[in-house]
């Protein structure tokens, strides 16, 4: 880990088309953020496979940015992955990549797996989500490679494992503490953070505040968050007379859901599925309780009610509601320096 002007190469389907944009893959934001500091010699390099839509190269917290513009168009896959080859090939003579660290089992870390093995480079995969879940043809490109796998919880390594008989170690994402607001007396009583679809089963979050109003008649409930799904929960939160009790506010900066967060009392998480879940870290260290299934990092604690089903996630929020007067406390799950240090020694092997 002496070697501070080493060349890491990072490749992602997407990325944040500029430092302003807060909410495209936050935890891959903090992650690059933090490394870049943690090796400040080094040169880091990212290509992005599909979006943003652009082919101009931009600067990222002094990260290089490649733009392939795929775009995410099935007639352009070929054409980006020759593209992505060819790109890396031209940076390798440039400036001698020694690490390539790839983000989700899908193209990403084919091309990565194809071109460390042609130029005996290290490769990192991390996996990021359902792709330790559904079964893609990309997962072959992993089986035989010298690749080191990274997963992001417990539950997300027994899902690859059981998925692909594929070994990982277990590398947690961190937050970013300095970009929390203070912590704020409580205005949201029940908060829900996440794209509106089928995998974050908003229906039946919002079937368990329907319940929850016949005891509790004055409820706040606030869900941050936009998708295909958004028309569909707007008729169902109308036909259960929760005009007054539910608010769909659509898509946020993460600042602006972090403000949200410092002035909630519960997150509900129904989700069916996490690998990690990062919403989870930014409300335990906002100070809120937890209720959701046992999916990504789930663990219960006094913060945290790990539920089997919808009548534990219904009893368990009235269980926080009664500790809504409670003094807020911050709770940091996981060690920014540990995740750095760990990631640096999958680099240096």
């Amino acid at each position: 880990m002496e070697n501070k002007s080493q060349h890491i190469v990072f490749l992602t389907p997407g990325f944040a088309e500029s430092e302003e944009d807060s909410t495209t893959i936050p935890a891959l934001q903090v992650f690059l953020k933090a490394l870049r500091k943690a090796l400040p010699e080094a040169k880091l390099t990212l290509l992005t496979f599909q979006f943003p839509f652009t082919k101009k190269r931009y600067d990222w917290h002094g990260i290089e940015i490649i733009p392939l513009n795929g775009q995410s168009k099935k007639t352009k896959k070929f054409w980006v992955w020759k593209k992505a080859l060819n790109t890396l090939k031209k940076i390798h003579q440039k400036d001698e990549i020694e690490t390539i660290h790839s983000f989700w089992i899908g193209e990403c870390s084919s091309i990565g797996v194809r071109f460390t093995k042609e130029h005996s480079i290290n490769h990192v995969v991390t996996v990021m989500g359902q792709d330790a879940t559904v079964v893609n043809f990309h997962a072959k490109n992993l089986l035989h490679s010298k690749v080191r796998i990274v997963t992001l919880s417990q539950n997300h390594q027994a899902e690859l494992l059981k998925t692909y008989n594929l070994d990982s170690i277990i590398i947690p994402w961190h937050l970013d503490v300095d970009f929390f607001p203070e912590l704020q007396k409580n205005t949201i009583d029940i908060l829900g953070v996440g794209s509106l679809n089928t995998i974050k089963n908003y229906s039946d979050f919002i079937k368990i505040i329907s319940t929850i109003t016949k005891t509790y008649k004055n409820l706040k409930v606030v869900i941050i968050g936009d998708g295909t799904l958004r028309n569909e929960l707007q008729i169902q939160i109308r036909s259960l007379g929760l005009m007054n009790t539910i608010t769909l506010l659509g898509k946020r900066s993460r600042k602006d859901v972090l403000e949200k967060m410092a002035q909630s009392n519960i997150l509900l998480h129904t989700s069916h599925y996490e690998s990690f879940g990062f919403v989870f870290l930014e409300a335990l260290y906002s100070g809120m309780q937890l209720v959701s299934y046992n999916v990504g990092l789930a663990k219960a604690s006094q913060h945290w009610n790990v539920c089997h089903d919808k009548l534990e996630l219904i009893e368990a929020c009235k269980s926080a509601l009664l500790k809504s007067n409670k003094t807020k406390n911050r709770i940091l799950m996981s060690n920014r320096q540990e995740s750095i240090t760990a990631y640096l020694a999958l680099y240096h092997e």
